[in-house]
C-alpha cells in the first residue's frame, strides 16, 4: 500500500509547482513582459497568462493551508506574532489574486493600488514570520537542528524583499528581476519551514511532548 503524502511533503509539492509555473511564465512571456523590469502580475494581461498566474497564487494559498497543518502536527512553537504575520501573508496572496494590477503604471486604478498593497504585505510578512520563528526555534533543544535552516530562508526573504522595495523608489534598479528573486526566496522560506516540520514529525515528537524542554528562555523578539 502506497503511503499517503504528509502535509509537509504536500506543501513542498504545491509550492514547487507554483514556482515552476512562475518560471514558465517568465520564459514563455519573455518578449511582451520584460523579466528585468516588468512585474509578474503583467502576465495576467496576456492570453493564457491570467489563468496560469492565478493558478500559481492559488497553489501557494493551498501550500499555506497544508503548511499550517504540518506545523501543527509537528508542534512547531508558533508565537502569536508568527501566526499573525503568516495570516497576513495568506491575506496578501488573496488580495493579489482577487484584485488585478494596473495595465500600465501610467494609468493607475483602485484595483491596481490594492493589488500593489497586497503584494507589499506578502513580501514583507512571510520573511518576518520566518525570522521570528527561527528565533523561537533556537530557544528549544528539539528544534536546534532546524533553526539555522529556517533562519537562512528568512535572511534570503528579508534581503530580496528589501531590495525589491528599494527598487520601487530607485528607478534604475531591475524591479522585475528583484521581484522574481523575492518570490524565489518566498518559496525557499516555505520549503525550509515545511522541512523543519517534516523532520519534527519524522523524529517522532508529537504535539505536547513533555521532553521538549527549552535550552534558554530567550525573549521572543
Amino acid at each position: 500500500m502506497t503511503p499517503r503524502p504528509t502535509p509537509a511533503t504536500l506543501t513542498l509539492v504545491l509550492a514547487l509547482i507554483a514556482q515552476a509555473i512562475m518560471a514558465g511564465l517568465t520564459v514563455g512571456f519573455a518578449g511582451p513582459v520584460d523579466p528585468l523590469r516588468d512585474p509578474v502580475s503583467d502576465y495576467a494581461w496576456h492570453h493564457g497568462g491570467r489563468f496560469l498566474f492565478t493558478l500559481a497564487v492559488l497553489l501557494l494559498l493551498a501550500a499555506a493551508v497544508t503548511l499550517a497543518v504540518a506545523a501543527r502536527l509537528a508542534a512547531l512553537p508558533l508565537p502569536p506574532r508568527v501566526i499573525v504575520l503568516f495570516g497576513l501573508w495568506a491575506a496578501g496572496l488573496v488580495v493579489v489574486a482577487v484584485f488585478p494590477s494596473n495595465v500600465s503604471a501610467a494609468d493607475p486604478t483602485t484595483s491596481g493600488s490594492i493589488h500593489r498593497a497586497g503584494g507589499a504585505v506578502l513580501f514583507a510578512s512571510l520573511p518576518s514570520a520566518a525570522w521570528a520563528l527561527s528565533i523561537r526555534l533556537r530557544s528549544e533543544a528539539r528544534w536546534l537542528g532546524v533553526a539555522p535552516l529556517v533562519r537562512r530562508g528568512a535572511v534570503a526573504g528579508v534581503v530580496t524583499a528589501t531590495a525589491f522595495g528599494v527598487a520601487q523608489v530607485v528607478g534604475w534598479l531591475p524591479a522585475g528581476l528583484l521581484e522574481r528573486l523575492a518570490l524565489l526566496a518566498e518559496f525557499l522560506i516555505i520549503a525550509t519551514v515545511a522541512t523543519a516540520a517534516r523532520r519534527g514529525v519524522d523524529a517522532g515528537m508529537p504535539a505536547g511532548d513533555a521532553a521538549t524542554a527549552p535550552v534558554a528562555r530567550r525573549a521572543d523578539r
